[in-house]
C-alpha cells in the first residue's frame, strides 16, 4: 500500500508502507514524513502495519487526524482513504500513479539493461495508442 500527496513545495510524493516499520508525521525533523504546519503536533500521528493491515493512530495530537473527512483516533486504512492531517491530505492506494518522469526512467533502464530496444519501445508505445484510439471509436 501507498500514501500519495504533494509536499510544501507542490511536489507529488509517494511512501510504500510495506516496506516500512512505521511511518510517523508532524512538524518536527524526527518525524519521516514532516508537516510545517502549527497546527500540527511535534510527532502528530503515526501508521503501523497490524495483522496484515495498515493502521494510523492519532498520537494525542490536540487537532487530530481525519480519515475520509471524520475525526480518528485509530483507523484501518484501505485503498482509496483520504487522510487529512493539518492541512496535507493523503491518498491510501494499492500503488501510486505513473507521472512522466517515472515512465521515462523505467524505459530508459530497460533499454540500459538492455531488456528492450528503441524499435521495441516504439512498437509498444504505437500498439497502445491504436488501441486506445480504438476504444475510443466504440
Amino acid at each position: 500500500m501507498f500514501l500519495v500527496y504533494l509536499n510544501a513545495e507542490g511536489k507529488r510524493n509517494s511512501v510504500h508502507l510495506a516496506s516500512r516499520a512505521s511511518v510517523t508525521f508532524g512538524r518536527a525533523a524526527e518525524a519521516d514524513i514532516i508537516i510545517a504546519d502549527t497546527k500540527v503536533s511535534r510527532i502528530h500521528a503515526e501508521i503501523k502495519p497490524w495483522d496484515g493491515e495498515f493502521v494510523i493512530k492519532d498520537l494525542k495530537s490536540r487537532n487530530g487526524i481525519f480519515v475520509n473527512g471524520v475525526r480518528a483516533e485509530v483507523a484501518v486504512l484501505k485503498s482509496g482513504d483520504v487522510i487529512r492531517i493539518g492541512p496535507t491530505e493523503f491518498q491510501v492506494g494499492k500503488e501510486p500513479e505513473k507521472g512522466t518522469g517515472t515512465i521515462i526512467r523505467e524505459v530508459t533502464a530497460e533499454m540500459d539493461e538492455g531488456k528492450k530496444g528503441y524499435r521495441t519501445i516504439l512498437r509498444e508505445i504505437v500498439r497502445t495508442t491504436d488501441e486506445q484510439a480504438k476504444g475510443r471509436k466504440s
